[in-house]
């Protein structure tokens, strides 16, 4: 199998099972099924990266004794991939304006991004990747006939191509839609009304007012979410916007009361 081959066989199925563990995880955490992922379909690609990475460069590490192996491979494990988080965190945020992520919550944890937790958890997946797990993938994608390579590595180029388009648009549209929310609600209290009032703008059943009549079928066109919108903000629970911050956690409460009036009724 050609190098280049290997490397995008590798780098699906590391994206793959990245978003697998991380799925399985957060739905334990949250107590309900998660799609735990940048992408709509099922994968990480920074589990993707990570796991090319983690292979190419803990390589050295490996073939001294197992007394030696281990704690090698942990460490450099621990290591590596902390800094491919806290650079992945700050490149999305620079990017999106969108803190996607956060573990202040956690103890021994840096600026939200990374935290010890997360590294010791991800120094064992180093751990499992290059002793068990590598090797037998490795074995297993020689055993595709040489003549299905190419149009597999074809579907899967197409298919990261369009689902990352995809999602760029839906972040992009959800960007616009806060702006748009934040300077409505601007609007709204240039009127001199207090910014409570804009949750009685959405009540079909509170008696109307001027104020209100004004902005209440604007703010319901941007409070409609498309499914793959929803499915990210559900995905990234803790995601904040960098900008607009006041309006993305008045929409939060919004829909906070939106579910206990449905529940109630």
């Amino acid at each position: 199998m050609h190098p280049l081959e290997q490397l995008c066989f590798l780098f699906t199925i590391y994206s793959f099972l990245g978003w697998l563990c991380e799925s399985i995880f957060c739905s334990f955490l949250f107590k309900k099924w998660t799609n735990r992922g940048f992408l709509n379909g099922p994968f990480c690609p920074i589990y993707g990266v990570g796991g090319l990475l983690i292979t190419s460069v803990l390589h050295p590490f490996t073939g001294y004794p197992i007394y030696i192996e281990i704690p090698l491979v942990f460490v450099a494990g621990t290591i590596l991939t902390t800094v491919l988080e806290y650079m992945t965190g700050w490149l999305l945020e620079t990017l999106f304006h969108t803190t996607w992520w956060d573990y202040s919550q956690n103890r021994f944890n840096y600026k939200g991004r990374i935290c010890l937790f997360n590294s010791i958890l991800f120094g064992l997946l180093c751990l499992v990747a290059m002793l068990l797990l590598h090797p037998l993938l490795i074995h297993l994608l020689h055993l595709i006939p040489w003549f299905v390579r190419p149009w597999l590595l074809l579907a899967i180029l197409l298919y990261f191509l369009t689902d990352t388009l995809l999602t760029l648009h839906t972040i992009l549209t959800l960007n616009g839609k806060l702006q748009q929310l934040h300077q409505l609600l601007e609007e709204f209290r240039a009127t001199g009304a207090p910014l409570k009032a804009a949750h009685a703008a959405l009540s079909d059943y509170l008696t109307d007012s001027p104020a209100i009549q004004s902005v209440r079928e604007r703010i319901w066109k941007l409070e409609r979410f498309t499914p793959s919108q929803r499915r990210l903000l559900r995905a990234f629970p803790t995601m904040k916007p960098l900008r607009n911050t006041e309006t993305f956690q008045w929409l939060q409460q919004e829909w906070q009361r939106r579910r206990n009036r449905k529940k109630k009724n």
